[in-house]
């Protein structure tokens, strides 16, 4: 059994990839918190851990010095030129993020079609996928919490108070204006996007959505697309399974 970690800035996901190839998600945990939960994982029986890291090089080393007292092997996983059928399109290949790198893989092994992926966190990425696999590129934008931040810790006199509705409506109130138009920009940006990457592509492509996020979408419009889940730890398991 292969232990699968990734981690982010502030959190980690812990998954246990078994012999059928399947993963079961163990949990998500703050990354200060990263030593207590790998230790009594690493006694059943883990012969391996793999993992990829958008978060400080502190949790990497973490991650590296428990495996190493543990006697365990550990494979970090690293954005490449190409790999799994995916064609990177940055030129530095190593500066897209390795979630968006196993994102793009995961996707490619499920959908043979061209493909815009949305990733909807802290930040959200938008990255568009061809049918045979290369990577036309794509943005990074800030996610609707780091929106509503920014202005909130940037103005004297704007405020929130509440979580939002369901709709996007126009707001008679400081707070629903704020917060709906945080959404909205979400929104407008991913609407212009598919608009862009229909031209380059030359079709309609498919839709993915996906990361906590999404939840400030709202579901009447959201619903016209197709939401996945742990595109990550997908990408991960695929690495675990072939390399």
């Amino acid at each position: 059994m292969q232990l699968l970690i990734e981690a982010g800035n502030t959190y980690v996901k812990v998954a246990q990839l078994f012999e059928s190839g399947k993963f079961e998600l163990l949990g998500r945990y703050p990354s200060r918190k990263l030593e207590m939960v790998l230790e009594p994982l690493l006694e059943k029986g883990i012969h391996r851990i793999v993992f990829a890291s958008v978060g400080p090089v502190e949790v990497d080393n973490s991650i590296q010095r428990i495996a190493q007292m543990a006697n365990i092997p550990v494979m970090q996983v690293k954005t490449l030129r190409k790999d799994f059928g995916v064609k990177n399109a940055y030129s530095e290949y190593q500066y897209l993020g390795v979630d968006r790198w196993l994102t793009l893989v995961a996707i490619r092994q499920k959908f043979k079609k061209p493909t815009v992926i949305i990733d909807i966190g802290t930040a959200l990425t938008f990255d568009v996928l061809a049918e045979d696999g290369k990577h036309l590129g794509g943005w990074i934008a800030p996610g609707y919490q780091l929106m509503m931040q920014s202005v909130l810790e940037n103005t004297c006199k704007v405020f929130s108070d509440r979580e939002h509705g369901e709709c996007i409506t126009f707001s008679d109130n400081t707070a629903d204006g704020l917060k709906n138009g945080c959404r909205a920009a979400l929104i407008g940006l991913i609407e212009y996007g598919l608009k862009q990457a229909k031209d380059k592509l030359g079709e309609e492509p498919q839709v993915i959505l996906c990361g906590g996020g999404m939840r400030h979408l709202p579901v009447q419009w959201s619903r016209h697309y197709q939401h996945c889940s742990e595109l990550v730890l997908e990408g991960l398991a695929l690495y675990a399974k072939c390399r």
